[in-house]
């Protein structure tokens, strides 16, 4: 497995020396991965965006966008990314659970960030293996579904919404939903009306009309025989290897 490690630090000799600190970690526990540094929020974001990012670690204090904001607008595509803040700035040690970091991290306590940094890594393997994680791409965006809360998507003219058991959108972004089920086929996903995606996980029962969800509310089937002969298909497909 390799990994894509984004590191994001205005100071440029800190960041190189992060950069340094990172690889050497990584080379003493024999992982692969590809680490990429940002001297600014501008780039870093825009980049984080459009490729897939296993670690993202940031410093706090950035000009132009703050390593919070920065942090922020990665999240409304990918919630569950993981953060490590590296600062100088301990007082906002606090203020940093707000965006649910991984860890926080001191500049001035960076030997820290081995046990931090494999201690991550060995969750991200765990998760990578049970496959809870599903990135997709939409319209050159990087979009991440966690099988496991997203119960469906539904399109709604140009936008795609994610919404949860509890029918909260858990994500909004411009996409094409069938070229998001293309993505979504192989994870448990089936395609059942022209305006939504279902998550076999949330499926309480599958009529040819109607598909009723865990939470009881229920999704109507389109008339396109040939789509509901596929879902049904996928779906027992999905049923018979939980089994196994």
């Amino acid at each position: 497995m390799k990994l894509t490690i984004a590191i994001c630090d205005d100071e440029v000799t800190f960041l190189d020396d992060l950069y340094n600190r990172v690889e050497q970690i990584v080379s003493k526990y024999n992982y692969k991965c590809n680490i990429i540094e940002f001297d600014n929020s501008g780039e870093f974001t825009n980049y984080c965006k459009k490729n897939i990012v296993d670690i993202i670690l940031a410093d706090i204090d950035i000009p132009d966008k703050d390593g919070f904001t920065a942090v922020k607008e990665l999240q409304e595509q990918q919630p569950d990314i993981p953060v490590i803040f590296v600062s100088a700035h301990e007082e906002l040690a606090y203020q940093s659970f707000y965006y649910n970091p991984f860890q926080f991290v001191s500049k001035a306590d960076l030997d820290r960030l081995e046990h931090v940094l494999i201690d991550l890594i060995q969750k991200i393997e765990r998760r990578k293996q049970q496959k809870d994680i599903v990135h997709i791409e939409a319209e050159g965006n990087i979009v991440d579904i966690n099988v496991n809360e997203v119960m469906y998507l539904k399109s709604d003219r140009n936008y795609i919404m994610a919404y949860n058991e509890n029918e909260n959108v858990l994500l909004k972004f411009r996409g094409i939903l069938k070229s998001i089920y293309a993505q979504l086929s192989d994870s448990g996903f089936i395609y059942t009306h022209k305006s939504y995606i279902i998550n076999c996980r949330f499926i309480q029962n599958f009529e040819r009309k109607k598909v009723v969800l865990a939470n009881n509310s229920e999704i109507k089937g389109t008339r396109n025989t040939d789509i509901i002969d596929e879902a049904q298909k996928l779906y027992g497909k999905f049923m018979r290897e939980l089994r196994w």
